[in-house]
């Protein structure tokens, strides 16, 4: 949980800052706009997962059950958006690299751990 709250800061920052630098692409160190698809896809994207992980946030602060399989299915779509977002030039590889560890270890911790079933409630 404690790791879950500077993600979705992290993730608010980036959604204001990806908006800011596209309305003043020289306060960014930018020659030029991205498209704005790719912009809206990127925003649209960070919001979900800044809705989703509230959603688990929620969930683990109840120990539901279910905070386990939606924390893997949160993991796994954080990578998928990161891996998309490279595809489609927003983030560097080794950035792409750095920020998809965490949400595998996560993912990992998540599966492996008895302390984490023992929490959320699984026999």
């Amino acid at each position: 949980m404690i790791a879950l709250v500077p993600f979705l800061l992290h993730a608010a920052v980036l959604t204001v800052g990806s908006m800011v630098s596209y309305a003043h692409p020289a306060a960014a160190g930018l020659q030029s706009r991205v498209p704005l698809g790719f912009l809206i896809y990127y925003v649209i994207s960070n919001v979900t997962l800044l809705i989703y992980g509230t959603v688990l946030f929620v969930l683990m602060i109840r120990r539901r059950r279910s905070a386990i399989v939606n924390n893997v299915i949160f993991n796994i779509l954080a990578v998928v958006f990161l891996l998309s977002w490279h595809l489609l030039g927003e983030k560097s590889t080794i950035g792409t690299v750095i920020d998809s560890v965490p949400n595998l270890v996560g993912t990992v911790y998540i599966l492996m751990s008895t302390r984490v079933r023992s929490t959320f409630r699984v026999s």
